[in-house]
């Protein structure tokens, strides 16, 4: 199929919701928490919203939004599964653990993945405030947990978390094995040197949960 044949994301936000597949260790917030919300539209295209969590300090470290085909969803879906356990999910968890998240790692400057715009459009008839679990946040402390990736600036990180919480207000942890880059084409775990700092607050998704 030719590319300008394929559904708009805003358009696939209204298909029936296909399934949703949530890491199933999110309430190990030193774990990061891969999220996948699928909408099934005509002609067997899907619509696909993921999101790559870390409750611990950063957020939303990496998310996109794609129109697949079902070969393709079908491909993505079994990879990310590859990586880690993913178990179905309710669309409201996954909102509310995205919600909490980003805007526990906003509390200290960090902001998310700026395409985390079109990855919401997913979600976006979702109510996290209809869901009764609490999201673990931080790390086994309680204090922000920062876990150095390979595709972290790690500088640029710890000065922002140093400028909001102080020297002595989080806990870091750099692994002692250098990383090892399986696939140096994969552009799918996104850095946050390559974030857009100044991206707008998704103020109606992230509207605080009233006592």
């Amino acid at each position: 199929m030719h590319d300008l044949l394929y559904p708009s994301l805003k358009e696939a936000a209204t298909w029936p919701l296909h399934e949703v597949l949530i890491s199933s260790t999110w309430k190990e917030p030193m774990e990061l928490t891969s999220i996948l919300v699928a909408r099934r539209g005509p002609e067997d295209f899907y619509a696909m919203g993921s999101f790559l969590v870390d409750q611990a300090c950063l957020g939303v470290k990496s998310a996109f939004g794609r129109i697949l085909d079902e070969l393709e969803y079908r491909k993505l879906r079994a990879q990310m599964r590859r990586s880690q356990e993913l178990i179905p999910g309710d669309i409201n968890l996954a909102a509310k653990i995205v919600r909490e998240s980003v805007a526990y790692a906003r509390s200290f400057g960090i902001k998310p993945d700026p395409d985390i715009t079109e990855a919401l459009l997913m979600i976006q008839d979702a109510d996290p405030n209809l869901c009764k679990e609490t999201i673990p946040l931080g790390g086994i402390q309680g204090k922000p947990t920062f876990i150095a990736g390979p595709y972290d600036n790690i500088e640029k990180i710890v000065r922002t978390l140093e400028k909001h919480l102080g020297p002595d207000g989080f806990d870091m942890v750099i692994p002692l094995m250098p990383f090892i880059f399986e696939d140096e084409g994969d552009d799918e775990f996104i850095g946050l040197e390559d974030m857009d700092w100044d991206i707008l607050d998704e103020e109606a998704f992230f509207e605080e949960e009233e006592p």
